[in-house]
């Protein structure tokens, strides 16, 4: 052998101390590396938990922030329970086609639609009091003309620029108020007659109302009601001493323009309605109370403002002739008989805007 190879040889440790010396080095390599995974697993859980707990904290704090969903909306969708009847009554194809029909409207402004008839200075007087106040979410000032034998006056736009518009009635009905204009450019209509309104500071509370809450019922001021006397009568009321109130008068009330759609659709029943309240000139308020109970099942909204709204009731209204009441109970109980059933929804709901003081 060469004298590299008998060195190499003689470096070589004895064969028992090569085996222990191994065993050595394995065993401190082994502790080395169960001490190195144990603090890497004991990280790696820490790293788990603080993520899954910011995790949780972040998708908390994006839903608390998050704006509430509007489940309000018109839809297809009936979330409450009809009456008995309501499907043999309502044509959910027409219902469909109105719906479709204004989809594409602005939501976020509304129209004010005026019924008015042979009095200027109440019209005159409204209109000076709704223009004369800054209302961010009013398009447009919609006037319904129902004095067909004469000129109305021009249209105009406001200093505040809200344009006021003329609408000359095909007849002097109050159908008419509830008929959908094809101008119109909102889905949000305010019904008003031209010696009721609310304070225009409230108007934008009351609409945003409508918008979060009362798309699919009639939204408004002034609450009526509907009970069943001994005889088992319907009987209309003011709702004196009543916690349920079933009807919102259109004298004042937002209505999404489907449901006015739809009450002057060719629908058999909403033609023998319409041919109703043009024959006995009154009950038209409570006639579309019933078509939105029917097609929405819901009851509707009353809203009031800061300030309590004006209802003026001249002598020469509707509501001052004589029989006025009993036209107002035989309404109630001759369309209970043309839908079949009663649709109206008792409700006892209602929204005021400010604190309650305690």
């Amino acid at each position: 052998m060469g004298s590299w190879l008998q060195d190499a040889l003689s470096a070589v440790p004895p064969r028992e101390h090569v085996s222990s010396t191994v065993l050595s080095v394995v065993k401190s390599r082994l502790s080395w590396l169960t001490k190195r995974s144990m603090a890497i697993a004991t990280a790696s859980a820490v790293s788990l938990v603080c993520l899954y707990f910011l995790f949780r904290q972040d998708h908390f704090t994006q839903q608390s922030l998050a704006p509430p969903p509007r489940p309000n909306a018109i839809s297809h969708a009936k979330v409450q329970q009809c009456a008995q009847g309501h499907e043999d009554v309502s044509d959910s194809r027409i219902w469909r086609k109105s719906i479709s029909k204004y989809r594409n409207l602005m939501d976020d402004k509304f129209t004010i639609a005026i019924q008015t008839y042979q009095r200027p200075d109440r019209l005159n007087s409204t209109l000076s009091l709704l223009l004369g106040t800054e209302i961010p979410s009013l398009h447009e000032i919609v006037i319904i003309w129902n004095e067909i034998e004469t000129q109305p006056p021009p249209d105009f736009m406001s200093d505040r620029n809200v344009t006021v518009r003329y609408r000359v009635s095909q007849k002097n009905s109050l159908n008419e108020k509830l008929r959908p204009d094809a101008d119109y450019r909102t889905k949000a209509i305010l019904l008003s007659d031209d010696d009721v309104h609310y304070d225009p500071a409230d108007l934008d509370f009351v609409f945003q109302t409508w918008r979060e809450q009362g798309q699919d019922r009639l939204t408004g001021a002034f609450a009526r009601c509907a009970t069943v006397n001994d005889a088992g009568k319907w009987v209309y009321s003011l709702c004196a001493k009543q916690s349920e109130y079933s009807m919102i008068l259109t004298g004042l009330s937002f209505v999404h323009i489907s449901f006015l759609e739809y009450y002057s659709s060719a629908d058999p029943l909403m033609t023998d309605i319409r041919d109703y309240v043009d024959a006995n000139f009154n009950c038209e308020d409570i006639a579309l109370n019933f078509v939105v109970s029917m097609l929405a099942c819901t009851g509707p909204l009353q809203v009031s403002g800061l300030t309590k709204p004006v209802n003026e009731m001249p002598p020469q209204g509707i509501s001052r002739t004589p029989g006025h009441m009993d036209r107002r109970h035989r309404c109630v109980n001759e369309f209970v008989d043309y839908f079949g059933y009663m649709p109206l929804v008792h409700t006892t709901g209602y929204v005021t805007r400010g604190m309650i003081r305690g």
